[in-house]
């Protein structure tokens, strides 16, 4: 600005010149008036310098009127306001947007096995020049990866090593093509410039970058760029971002075709490392106890990401020997599945602890590997059972065929209306209930199922010999039958062992009734009970138990006993304004009883064999079996999650039923507990506390809220007083910014090319200033300019002082 424009009190834009200047009048007086008056003032001031006697020519005479007319002509100039409106044109630089993924993706740590990636986290923390070559398809071309190099840092940290490069210069080369014009990309975009703080823009950008939003909308941000109406079209947008895109409503290609249109090129950083991928186990459904020269089947689930080929090894070890091995050609996603079968070999004792690993790797790498580690009880012994049934029903005949073929059962079958010579055919069938208490205990049986059988038969004796043998730790199965069960037990020591009550009923035989089938339906609990799994997974389990047959008959109960818990429901039944249960359980002593409220299981086999009707059954023995069968060893922990996939962000519970020595259940208000983050990253809390809660009615069970804040493998421990764990992983859930996946070079390369841009690398980032061409934006600048200012004050003063010095040359004053 010259000393002209500062009297003026003007303006001039950098780099534009005055195109128009148009005069208007804004004050009361409008200017014709003002031109009458000031004809009739230089009239008035004619007149009166006429009258003046003093000794002066015409010449001064008409020198003195014509600066009081130009006074005057000032004054009322002023009043009519003048103001000049004028227009500057030029030309500017449109400048750069840059936009910087600030969503939790960006705080990932690839994992970088190839040498060139290694080198490109060398270059980006200033260890190799910029311009170093790391690209080519030969590796003995490449320049050593230097030694102090970063291991695996985080995408985040690579952002702000390169764009703190001495060296690379990157902001100083991009503000060359005009103004810079920062913005963060999560879920929105939010620009830094007017943030507080010192510093250039990208210094700002960085001050304010936290890697830390739970969405990325990239493809809207570029599209909300391209059409803001609030500055220039920008000259080009540098995008540096991991390309991950989870909360847009456009899509990228959209947005690219957007920013060709307007003739803006993309110029996208790919961070991260597009090779990278990820290998976790998420779930290993293998039973607590295993029996010798069993067939054990273990379902397996885990998330394969960013793998472009090659072969999966399952591998099953136990007790550190391989017992099964397995291979497939990867298959990408965040819920593989697969089952791989084993044979339990024999080992030195008749029962042993044994670790139980699966490993899930990519052949010939040891970089993309997981596994998961359980401690088994492996058994040499078979589960004694005794059946006892008044007649042949269907229920016990399919579950007798399927007791005899199962190698971990041995079975003893008391039928009382039996064939006479069958009763006494031997084992496994028995002529009677054994005769004396110490038969009875000698023959070790570990459950006891008791079917449709009349009171009368067993007697009060050996009722009081069964519940005796529950509260040592035997397992009790009562199957509800029409004519006996459990109507005439009444007030005998069966009813107070049933975790229902219930009054007697009878069933008439009505061929012509025509009963409505219902859905067997479980509960909550139900979901979290293994031994009523029915598939491999919750959601499939959920749906396999949806599409069962149902059942037509049911043993109506009254209410269920304290600490009792119902576990399948008929919920178009109701007992008071509860589901009516068809499976209930509680604890009694030391043992579990187990109550089911129908017959008819057997329908399970429709279309399916023995499938789902074996399934049931064998897990239901064994729950009831074990602790009786492991005796001293049998487990005093049982742990399960509300819903047996921890997914992050949705906190859940864990419910412990805690023993003590005795086998009875603890009865302290509160426990406390530890859990363990084994992928805990620097800086993050490795070990916190946990506060186990009685539930209320159910003496030994115990509830936490976990909070499921950070992805990986968690470890829960519980002293009792021997320390018991329990493993579980917290999954992110789909299309979450911390799923392990690597860079999309595919799709950023694809945007960059689109919009007329192009892709980068750290190696090819000393070029992308130069890449960028400077874009000029024409432009108008209006400024209103006050008349009244510095200059016409001067001008005024001096013809004030001109006529003053006239008149007193004049001898006027």
């Amino acid at each position: 600005m010259n000393p002209l424009t500062k009297l003026l009190g003007v303006e001039v834009p950098p780099g534009t010149a005055l195109s128009t200047a148009e005069l208007h009048f804004r004050g009361l007086l409008p200017w014709w008036l003002a031109l009458v008056v000031l004809v009739g003032l230089g009239a008035v001031v004619g007149y009166m310098y006429r009258q003046e006697r003093g000794e002066f020519g015409p010449v001064r005479r008409s020198v003195m009127i014509g600066l009081r007319i130009v006074l005057l002509a000032m004054v009322l100039f002023f009043l009519a306001r003048p103001l000049l409106l004028a227009e500057f044109t030029g030309q500017r630089r449109s400048g750069v947007v840059v936009l910087l993924d600030n969503s939790q993706s960006m705080s990932q740590r690839d994992r970088r096995v190839r040498e060139v990636d290694q080198l490109r986290v060398a270059l980006a923390k200033d260890l190799l020049p910029p311009t170093t070559k790391i690209t080519g398809d030969d590796p003995a071309a490449l320049p050593p990866v230097p030694a102090e190099t970063p291991k695996d840092p985080s995408r985040a940290e690579l952002v702000r090593w390169v764009l703190a490069n001495p060296k690379l210069k990157l902001a100083e080369g991009l503000a060359n093509h005009g103004p810079l014009r920062p913005y963060l990309v999560g879920q929105r975009l939010r620009g830094t410039l007017d943030e507080a703080g010192p510093g250039a823009p990208l210094e700002r950008l960085l001050a304010s970058f936290r890697a830390d939003e739970a969405k990325t909308a990239l493809a809207d941000a570029i599209y909300e760029v391209l059409q803001r109406k609030d500055g220039d079209t920008p000259a080009a947008i540098v995008v540096i971002s991991d390309g991950q895109d989870n909360a847009s409503k456009y899509t990228l290609a959209e947005a690219g075709a957007e920013a060709a249109r307007l003739g803006v090129p993309l110029h996208l950083w790919g961070v991260g490392s597009s090779d990278a991928a990820s290998l976790a186990i998420k779930e290993v459904a293998a039973p607590d106890t295993l029996f010798v020269d069993d067939t054990i089947t273990v379902p397996i689930r885990w998330r394969a990401l960013g793998f472009q080929q090659g072969t999966i090894e399952v591998v099953v070890t136990l007790g550190g020997k391989e017992v099964a091995r397995k291979e497939r050609a990867v298959q990408l996603g965040a819920d593989v599945r697969d089952v791989i079968s084993f044979v339990v070999p024999k080992g030195k004792d008749k029962e042993e602890l044994r670790d139980l690993v699966v490993r899930v790797q990519l052949k010939g790498s040891n970089q993309f590997r997981d596994d998961m580690r359980r401690e088994v009880r492996v058994v040499d012994r078979k589960i004694r059972v005794l059946v006892i049934e008044h007649s042949p029903r269907f229920e016990y005949k399919f579950l007798q065929a399927a007791l005899l073929r199962d190698r971990r059962v041995e079975a003893d079958f008391l039928l009382v209306q039996a064939d006479p010579k069958v009763a006494k055919s031997g084992p496994p069938f028995l002529p009677e209930f054994p005769p004396s208490r110490a038969k009875f205990f000698d023959a070790r049986y570990n459950v006891i199922l008791l079917g449709d059988v009349a009171a009368t038969y067993l007697g009060r004796e050996h009722l009081d010999w069964i519940k005796e043998f529950v509260e040592k730790r035997g397992g009790l199965i009562v199957l509800a039958g029409r004519q006996h069960m459990p109507a005439t037990y009444l007030g005998t020591p069966l009813a107070e062992m049933l975790p229902v009550e219930f009054t007697a009923q009878k069933f008439k035989l009505d061929p012509e009734a025509r009963t409505q089938e219902y859905p067997p339906t479980l509960t909550e609990a139900g979901q979290r009970t293994d031994w009523l799994a029915l598939a491999d997974g919750p959601e499939d389990n959920l749906k396999t138990w949806s599409e069962l047959p149902g059942f037509f008959w049911h043993y109506p109960v009254t209410k269920l006993r304290p600490a009792a818990v119902s576990l399948v429901v008929n919920a178009r039944a109701k007992m008071g304004d509860q589901p009516m249960p068809i499976v209930a359980a509680h604890w009694y002593g030391q043992g579990q009883v187990i109550f089911l409220g129908t017959d008819e299981t057997w329908r399970w086999r429709y279309n399916v064999q023995d499938k789902l009707f074996v399934r049931f059954w064998g897990q239901l023995i064994y729950q009831a079996g074990l602790p009786s069968l492991l005796g001293e060893s049998a487990k005093r922990v049982h742990v399960a999650l509300e819903r047996s996939q921890a997914v992050l962000g949705q906190p859940g519970s864990i419910y412990v039923r805690l023993l003590d020595k005795l086998f009875n259940p603890r009865l302290d208000p509160q426990v406390e507990a530890q859990l363990e983050y084994l992928d805990a990253q620097p800086g993050q809390p490795r070990l916190r506390k946990l506060t186990l809660q009685a539930v209320p009615g159910r003496p030994g069970d115990y509830r936490a809220l976990l909070p499921h804040d950070h992805p990986g493998r968690f470890v829960f421990k519980v002293a009792n007083p021997d320390t018991a764990t329990f493993s579980y992983r917290v999954e992110p859930p789909p299309l979450h910014e911390l799923d392990e996946i690597g860079m999309a070079e595919k799709e950023l390369r694809e945007l960059a090319e689109l919009s007329g841009g192009r892709f980068y690398r750290e190696e090819d980032l000393a070029g992308l200033a130069e890449a960028i061409t400077t874009r000029h934006t024409p432009f108008t600048r209006r400024q209103e300019i006050l008349l009244w200012n510095p200059l016409a004050f001067l001008v005024f003063l001096a013809l004030i002082t001109a006529e003053w010095l006239v008149r007193k040359f004049s001898n006027l004053i």
